[in-house]
């Protein structure tokens, strides 16, 4: 059958059906290739702004990990190369101990052996070295020891060893000598420079040797005996007058013992051998006896800055307790010399913390029981009542069932109140914290015979009968009170066996063991009858401020609410106050208020109250006024400042009424001397 023309004609040839084929393949590829360009700006996207930075980050840590991994392994090995370097060292001088000189000694014989060479090993013994001690004393003799050591290494080679043996015995090894006559040169060298030692650290000294050779092979193959030649070399130098030195000969195996010098028979080799172990011990006894001695200073470096930055917190801390305490006295003064209970709750509280952070200022003094106390004749009764007051808070809190057994008849004793408040309170504050909400808790105070007895019991957690003896060690916690909540950091009892042994009382404890309870006595002395006179009320502090004659009083504080409540107070006693809150616009002042005494806190801004003092008395030498400081340090060495700079009287933050106006009543202008 024959096609037409037309059908010719619109038939696709093959190479145009497959340019259709790649033309279909290259759409699709471009679609595909567009929806991968796509999911890559998508990517990208994502990427961007807080994922980069992520990853960027996380990148950095990897890399600052890696240093400190590295480091840290380098730390490290260094520290493990200084280890055994220094367990191959002695103590003393720094040279090589046995140990090491041991290994030196096997290396060298086998190198001898092997390339058929000669070593030399020489055993020095100084002279007369007991005498140095004994007459001018062992740090003396140590330096010696030193000064020897340097010397001996001064006059060999760097591939020599020189060894301290222990005592005054060194022990010098000749890893390669020519011939037997080198190994004298050098011996000879020694005792020259030894006798060059004429002066150690300031002392005359006179220094000289005994020294023994002895040389392999001449005279032996191996380590045991060529040292016990060289030992024996070295006796026989000590018999021809030492200062000198003796190569090893047959003659020597069969020296006299009776000679001065050392026996050779089994028994004393083994005597030897145990007063070399001896010298040894002495001498790690000298070195743990100086690591001691490190520790001991490192633990008073930090000592020293513990109390230091518990001072400057103690200081801190009292700043905003002088305008609290201010102002508890002008609230007072207003109602006419009477409290609210309010206000003689916060007084309470406020005295009691006060103490505290005098107690922060000086916690040196609480850890060795030197805490001053301010004696006076009190009655049991009044601080047993105060302590309750200040525990019921926590008591009333976890709903604990309280009683006061109180004795009696009366009991006085002498002692310092507040402290003895802290001591009943801190008990009654421990048996809450240890008693489960719903327990039971009790005082009771007594008299046995000459003493107060004044007990804490409760039915708690208890004590196990391993842990009692320790409850009232510093910082003392029970396996498990860590995690109890509120369980504090082990001082409270701690503190009440320092403040009830001032008080020449005891303070002991008793449990029946965990979960039973625990009990808690302090007795104290009671004072007769005679002694216990009764407390006089003094006068209200409005009629001393009556007797008080009227002064011109010049404050400066930084402290704005410290400076107006205290300027406030004085004002209520009837005085003329001026305040000033930088110590240029005080000196300012002082021209027009003229004042007769002048509060000036030490830490003023640019210019310390020091040197305020020092520019008033410079710029009004005419004025008689008196100086008193105001700080909230209150150290021995805050007040020896103080009347150094020419203060008149040091008063410690936050200022106490009574002593303010003892001051303000006593302190007059006194002419320099």
């Amino acid at each position: 059958m024959e096609t037409s023309p037309d059908a010719r004609n619109t038939a696709p040839t093959a190479p145009e059906a497959e340019v259709g084929t790649l033309e279909r393949k290259t759409r699709g590829a471009r679609a595909e290739l567009s929806k991968v360009l796509a999911d890559l700006a998508q990517a990208q996207a994502q990427l961007d702004g807080h994922h980069v930075q992520l990853l960027l980050q996380a990148n950095e840590q990897l890399v600052i990990d890696a240093v400190r991994s590295r480091t840290m392994a380098e730390s490290a090995a260094q520290l493990v190369t200084e280890l055994t370097r220094s367990s191959e060292l002695d103590v003393l001088t720094g040279l090589p101990n046995r140990v090491l000189l041991f290994d030196r000694f096997t290396q060298a014989l086998t190198h001898a052996k092997r390339r058929d060479s000669r070593l030399a090993l020489l055993f020095l013994d100084l002279d007369q070295f007991k005498q140095i001690n004994d007459t001018q004393g062992h740090p003396v003799g140590d330096a010696v020891l030193r000064a020897v050591g340097h010397t001996l290494n001064a006059c060999v080679r760097e591939v020599d060893t020189v060894c301290r043996m222990g005592g005054d015995e060194f022990v010098l090894l000749l890893a390669e000598v020519a011939n037997v006559a080198d190994a004298g040169l050098v011996a000879e060298k020694l005792v020259a420079s030894l006798a060059q030692l004429t002066t150690v650290e300031g002392v005359a000294v006179h220094v000289s040797a005994s020294i023994g050779i002895a040389v392999y092979p001449d005279d032996g193959a191996d380590v045991e005996r060529l040292t016990d030649c060289a030992d024996q070399a070295m006796y026989r130098s000590k018999r021809a007058g030492g200062n000198c030195y003796r190569f090893f000969t047959a003659h020597d195996s069969h020296a006299d013992p009776a000679l001065p010098g050392k026996p050779r028979d089994a028994g004393d080799s083994q005597l030897l051998e145990a007063n070399q172990n001896l010298v040894l011990s002495a001498m790690a006894a000298s070195a743990v006896a100086e690591q001691k001695e490190l520790l001991l200073k490192d633990l008073q470096h930090a000592a020293t800055n513990k109390d230091e930055f518990l001072s400057v917190l103690g200081h801190e801390l009292r700043n905003p307790l002088a305008p609290l305490v201010t102002t508890l006295d002008v609230m007072r003064l207003r109602a006419g010399g009477h409290e609210t209970v309010e206000h003689s709750t916060m007084r309470r509280h406020l005295g009691h913390l006060m103490r505290l952070v005098g107690d922060l200022q000086d916690v040196a003094k609480i850890a060795t029981g030197k805490v001053d106390l301010r004696l006076a004749v009190v009655q049991i009764s009044d601080v047993a009542t105060e302590a309750i007051a200040m525990a019921r808070p926590l008591l009333e809190q976890r709903q604990q069932r309280f009683s006061f057994n109180e004795a009696p008849q009366p009991m006085t004793c002498r002692g310092d109140p507040v402290r003895l408040e802290q001591c009943i309170a801190n008990l009654l504050i421990n048996a809450a914290k240890y008693t489960p909400p719903g327990g039971t808790i009790s005082l009771t105070t007594r008299q046995d015979g000459a003493h107060a007895v004044i007990t804490v019991k409760d039915n708690g957690r208890g004590i196990s009968a391993e842990a009692l003896p320790d409850v009232f060690n510093l910082f003392f916690q029970e396996r498990g009170e860590a995690q109890l909540r509120d369980a504090g950091l082990g001082v409270g009892l701690a503190l009440v066996r320092s403040l009830v042994g001032l008080h020449a009382g005891s303070v002991g404890a008793r449990s029946d063991g965990v979960g039973l309870g625990s009990e808690f006595t302090i007795r104290l002395p009671l004072l007769a009858a005679e002694d216990a006179e009764p407390l006089q009320a003094g006068a209200s502090a409005l009629d001393e401020a009556a007797l008080t004659p009227r002064r011109r009083i010049l404050i400066v504080d930084d402290n704005y609410d410290a400076a107006d409540s205290l300027a406030l107070l004085l004002r209520l006693y009837g005085h003329d106050v001026w305040v000033a809150t930088h110590p240029v616009a005080a000196l300012q002042m002082v021209a027009t208020a003229t004042p007769d005494l002048a509060l000036l806190d030490i830490g003023l801004p640019g210019m310390d109250g020091y040197e305020l003092a020092r520019r008033i008395r410079q710029q009004y030498p005419e004025l008689r006024v008196a100086m008193v400081a105001l700080s909230g340090y209150g150290r021995a060495v805050d007040f020896e400042n103080s009347t150094a700079a020419g203060f008149d009287a040091h008063l410690v933050k936050p200022v106490q009424i009574d002593e303010l106006e003892h001051v303000v009543r006593t302190v007059h202008f006194t002419p320099p001397a």
